[in-house]
């Protein structure tokens, strides 16, 4: 109850950062919008005074052309009331034209048109977001007994190596369990898959020439092995077929592929610093985690279906199965 507790609060607090997040937002969309009337309203008004300085101006022209010419009249020169009246004409002209290209046209206006698609948007959200109920099975120690929770029922060693092996040892990387209690055994060494029946006896192999770092089920006969191909980095398919390894498909990748995992349609590679989401055609969808601060960082991804140990021993080539139970 605690911890549900804790959670409901964690996330009350994380729905209000949400809305101030969204409320900033808003802010900046709404000043960026004033600003914009504001900019226009600055040039329309501009523009205004600018076109009241020119009649001004042409409006005093033509008042000292006229007082120009009654004056000149008045003394009876004749020929300066000629050249006066030439002139008055050219500024009428000029002020004409001037008033026909600027000032006969429509009063201008500012208007708003809301953005009808972003006030649909809004209102069609239901809320922020959606609550997720995330429930855990969590294994409780006995009291008295602390941090013990799993126990060791039995050990099963089991030979899995084969007469066309060509090192006298080996390094099993991954095992996956397929239908039918069909295993699969990522020999890393010998460069090769290994196929065991229910019995843990080798009865196929498939050779790829690569080294092989992980290994993970894809559907109930196919598996997915990360390998190393002459320092390219690739995801080989490898399916079961009437007790045959087949190989298929194959995605190669920019960088390296030290572990592998599937999920609901999608593949999930380490590169030893960083976590990558992929498409089944090798799409690269999102980089999800990334520490440089030391080479292997994020080397595996664990996969708690099987605990295995490589024996090491010389011609000896053996997996060594556990049994586990809970201690609840």
């Amino acid at each position: 109850m605690q911890s549900l507790q804790v959670s409901y609060n964690k996330q009350l607090h994380e729905i209000g950062q949400t809305r101030q997040k969204i409320n900033t937002i808003l802010d900046e969309i709404e000043n960026t919008t004033l600003k914009e009337l504001e900019d226009k309203m600055t040039t329309l008004k501009a523009s205004v005074n600018t076109n009241v300085d020119n009649c001004s101006k042409l409006q005093n022209e033509l008042t000292r052309l006229r007082d120009t010419i009654h004056d000149i009249v008045d003394k009876g020169k004749a020929e300066l009331s000629f050249i006066a009246s030439k002139k008055c004409l050219e500024k009428i002209n000029q002020s004409e034209t001037y008033l026909k290209e600027n000032l006969v046209q429509v009063e201008s206006s500012l208007t708003f048109h809301v953005d009808s698609d972003f006030q649909q948007h809004l209102s069609k959200l239901s809320g922020l977001g959606r609550i997720v109920v995330c429930t855990c099975t969590q294994a409780v120690p006995l009291p008295g007994a602390p941090n013990k929770v799993l126990a060791v029922q039995g050990k099963s060693e089991y030979d899995v190596s084969i007469a066309s092996d060509v090192k006298n040892r080996f390094d099993i990387r991954a095992i996956c369990v397929l239908s039918n209690d069909q295993i699969l055994v990522a020999d890393y060494t010998n460069k090769r898959v290994k196929l065991l029946d229910h019995q843990y006896q080798v009865v196929g192999h498939c050779d790829l020439n690569a080294y092989q770092f992980d290994m993970c089920r894809i559907t109930s006969s196919e598996v997915a092995v990360a390998v190393d191909v002459d320092q390219k980095n690739e995801v080989q398919f490898v399916s079961v077929n009437d007790g045959r390894l087949v190989k298929g498909r194959k995605l190669r990748f920019k960088h390296p592929c030290y572990g592998i995992a599937h999920n609901l349609q999608y593949l999930y590679l380490t590169s030893g610093t960083a976590l990558y989401k992929y498409s089944m055609s090798g799409d690269l969808l999102i980089k999800l985690y990334e520490n440089k601060s030391y080479p292997l960082t994020g080397n595996r991804m664990v996969d708690i279906t099987f605990f295995f140990i490589n024996n090491y021993k010389e011609f000896s080539y053996s997996i060594m199965i556990f049994t586990y139970s809970l201690k609840c």
